[in-house]
């Protein structure tokens, strides 16, 4: 099975006129905002440092960056070109490489967390857990534990099924309705007891789900660094 949730399209896909921007899902102005308004609201501050978890294209860095100390944000993606167009298409025009240096940007595969001797403040995974099993998570939370600051939080989302729903059903989830997840298939959605269990031994407290507007109904959970 491929993790890759691009397939097989992808170099065509990313060649049309803003390509960076529809592959990742579209809606690059409203959930870049949604992203950082959040972590704002939540309390993300200027002197904190950032790793975005499969940052892609950058809809949520090049509106995090601007509130950010210079060199507060890190990026790592699993798709080198992903990465490329952000900062060639986004960042560059946007005149923000004094505050997000390239070298803070990072290819990166299964969670393997590069920026060496950085303690991070805030992580964020919006849509990487809706594209990937379960035990991915697991694997997330044992690598970005050590390289979290003491306190530190970590914010991602899934599709999230009712109890009562059966395991081998799908689900369309609220408020458009545009998506169908399946519990063994991308796109993924989960239970409450999956994500608890992803926790269990960890030196992570998982402190619940939450709803924040996103327009195609994934829910953000919260960790805390313990």
């Amino acid at each position: 099975m491929s993790l890759n949730p691009y397939h097989d399209d992808f170099s065509a896909r990313l060649s049309l006129p803003k390509g960076h921007r529809d592959i990742i899902g579209g809606l690059w102005d409203e959930m870049g905002v949604l992203q950082r308004d959040y972590l704002l609201a939540h309390g993300m501050r200027g002197s904190d440092f950032i790793l975005d978890i499969g940052c892609g294209s950058l809809r949520a860095g090049v509106q995090i960056v601007p509130v950010l100390e210079p060199g507060h944000y890190y990026g790592i993606d699993m798709l080198q070109d992903l990465l490329d167009a952000g900062w060639r298409e986004e960042i560059l025009p946007a005149g923000l490489e004094g505050k997000l240096p390239r070298g803070n940007l990072a290819l990166s595969e299964e969670f393997v967390i590069p920026f060496p001797g950085v303690s991070f403040d805030i992580a964020l995974a919006q849509s990487v857990f809706t594209h990937l099993p379960i035990n991915h998570l697991r694997l997330c939370l044992y690598r970005l534990r050590p390289r979290m600051a003491p306190g530190g939080r970590f914010f991602c989302t899934f599709f999230v099924a009712p109890p009562s729903l059966p395991r081998d059903a799908s689900m369309r989830h609220k408020p458009r309705g545009e998506v169908e997840s399946f519990g063994w298939k991308d796109p993924f959605h989960v239970w409450r007891e999956d994500i608890e269990f992803a926790v269990e031994g960890m030196d992570w407290r998982f402190e619940g789900l939450h709803d924040w507007n996103h327009p195609r109904g994934q829910i953000m959970a919260h960790f805390h660094a313990v």
